[in-house]
């Protein structure tokens, strides 16, 4: 076997999607994917004929093109989902259940952030509605019932890290079920498995859940929190600073003192100039939990129209000799098509909101005069 790009999620993760429309339900190995496929929930899954071609590549040492995500990271010297659970969990090929769970089911979520999009918020179906821009009816997918039947026909007997993402995940209380169930029937919750929520920062944990919390663990919250000040408020509208910071001095000081945090920043062309500063805040006001547990840093690239395939020339140039430079694509060549699209996103959302893109971004606006 070839280690050279052993992932242990392609071995030992299972990503399960249910925020579809119908009842059906989706597989892959890792939620950074993009290939998933229908799975029969009722039935035992983990060794899926279609998971076992993935593995065998990965045994020889080769990126599959899924994999593209942690390959441009490591390749700009960054770290990536691989290498942080390459060093968690190491190399084993042969479990009989997860180590790592990711579960995708409820897209219920009060923002919509300029990064994001409908398939992934109901505030952003409800916008575009607002706009006509969005045809169909707004779904609250809360399959937290089908995710339980469905881990039933799964051995957890493995498991260390369950991770929500949403939507919202602290919306409601389903990915509290959910939480709750695991721990039921995990003998080794409080020993070994760590519970992860992906969320937004605006949303407060209700003393009723605290209780559950001590049942792993760990429990992590990842809030992503793409700027500070004005700009975050751009990019995860219609947030607000202020009540983002009090609620989160609030869940440091009130929660469990087994959870930790984490900041998740992930980088457009809308930040990528200012990392150093939202890091250097970050630093010095939510640096530690209460107990002292570091809170981390971490980033992931933005996909889509607002990724750093759509940097301009001019953007580059500013950012090639800073610490962040490796993060540039790699033989970069300007995109005319991509940035025209970028910006004509920007200007129609910017009028829906009421914003203007030049004025919370003023040098990022500056690398972008010949297109604005």
């Amino acid at each position: 076997m070839n280690n050279r790009a052993h992932c242990p999620a392609i071995h030992n993760g299972l990503a399960l999607n249910f925020k579809t429309s119908s009842l059906d339900v989706f597989a892959s190995q890792c939620c950074l994917r993009p290939d998933q496929f229908k799975i029969d929930p009722a039935t035992s899954f983990w060794n899926n004929p279609k998971f076992i071609p993935l593995r065998e590549l990965n045994n020889t040492g080769e990126w599959d093109l899924g994999c593209n995500n942690c390959k441009s990271l490591e390749k700009s010297g960054s770290a990536s989902l691989r290498t942080g659970m390459l060093s968690k969990y190491g190399i084993e090929v042969t479990l009989s259940g997860p180590r790592k769970l990711d579960l995708l089911f409820d897209i219920s979520c009060n923002l919509a952030c300029r990064t994001c999009g409908p398939t992934d918020s109901t505030f952003w179906q409800k916008h575009l509605n607002d706009h006509r821009g969005w045809i169909t009816a707004i779904e609250y997918n809360r399959r937290g019932d089908d995710v339980i039947q469905t881990l039933k026909n799964i051995n957890l007997s493995n498991l260390q890290e369950v991770c929500f993402s949403g939507g919202e995940t602290l919306l409601g209380g389903s990915y509290w079920d959910i939480a709750e169930y695991i721990a039921s029937v995990s003998s080794n919750a409080g020993s070994d498995i760590t519970l992860s929520f992906q969320s937004n920062g605006t949303q407060s944990v209700s003393e009723k859940f605290h209780n559950i919390i001590k049942k792993f663990k760990l429990v992590k919250i990842n809030f992503s929190v793409d700027g500070t000040g004005s700009k975050f408020e751009y990019l995860r509208w219609p947030a607000k600073w202020d009540q983002v910071v009090n609620n989160l001095a609030e869940l440091r000081s009130t929660l469990p003192s087994n959870v930790m945090f984490n900041v998740e920043e992930t980088i457009s062309i809308f930040n990528l100039y200012y990392i150093n500063q939202d890091q250097q805040y970050h630093a010095a006001h939510f640096s530690t939990n209460r107990e002292g547990d570091v809170v981390h840093h971490s980033t992931h690239l933005a996909s889509g129209l607002f990724s750093l395939a759509a940097m301009t020339t001019e953007y580059v140039d500013a950012m090639k000799h800073t610490k962040f430079a490796h993060l540039i694509p790699a033989q970069f060549v300007e995109d005319p098509a991509k940035i025209k699209l970028a910006i004509a996103s920007i200007k129609q959302f910017d009028q829906y909101r009421n914003q203007r893109f030049e004025d919370y971004f003023p040098e990022v606006a500056g690398f972008y005069s010949r297109y604005l």
